[in-house]
């Protein structure tokens, strides 16, 4: 299912640990938290704006405006998205969320990895 009400994780991610042994710097979830929201392919309208800057944009998400706290990443349906730009939701009391896919498999197993410890 495409679309539809889904479990989405809304996170924020910092590359500042460094891994001793490899010397890497490791990338981990410093605030989440779990919304249920609704999904829904983005407007052609949207799309076109957002390609105008330069943004592939995918899904929009509606969430409560007092639940988003200005987290970059969502992530849902096993992939990674970035929240691309904000739009007005149909009620005051909603916000809508532009995002676009990330390949970004650290930040992705940073998130993984929170949601199996809390969830």
């Amino acid at each position: 299912m495409l679309t539809g009400h889904k479990q989405v994780v809304l996170a924020d991610i910092e590359s500042g640990t460094q891994n001793a042994t490899t010397g890497d710097r490791e990338k981990r979830v410093t605030r989440a938290r779990v919304l249920a929201a609704n999904v829904e392919l983005v407007g052609v309208n949207t799309a076109q704006l957002g390609q105008v800057q330069g943004f592939k944009l995918k899904y929009s998400v509606t969430v409560g405006r007092v639940q988003y706290g200005g987290e970059k990443y969502l992530y849902f349906d096993g992939n990674l998205y970035a929240v691309a730009t904000l739009s007005k939701a149909k009620s005051a009391a909603e916000m809508l969320l532009n995002v676009e896919e990330v390949n970004d498999g650290a930040a992705k197993a940073a998130i993984e990895e929170w949601s199996n410890a809390n969830l």
